[in-house]
């Protein structure tokens, strides 16, 4: 006789991968768009600073590249591992 065995699959439910939006996100916003302001002197118009889990997504627009880059740059000291996506258009 052979004796069968049984194997049991517990099959876990995976939580989804969703990113988290850091603990002072809104800090970190207003820090952000304060050092823009000043590097830029003010010239990035309608400027808006969003904080998700993973980036800072920078808006609004400017008249030179060169606002545009002073702009990244401002962004990029301040996110430490944070990616920094720049929606600034110049026109």
């Amino acid at each position: 006789m052979k004796e069968s065995t049984t194997s049991e699959v517990v099959v876990s439910q995976a939580k989804p991968l969703v990113a988290r939006i850091p603990a002072g996100a809104d800090q970190l916003a207003r820090r952000v768009r304060y050092a823009i302001t000043r590097a830029t002197s003010a010239r990035i118009h309608n400027l808006s600073v969003k904080v998700t889990g993973t980036h800072i997504v920078l808006d609004g627009f400017c008249s030179t590249f060169h606002c545009y880059q002073l702009a990244q740059h401002a962004a990029m000291r301040l996110a430490d591992d944070l990616l920094v996506d720049n929606h600034i258009d110049v026109l």
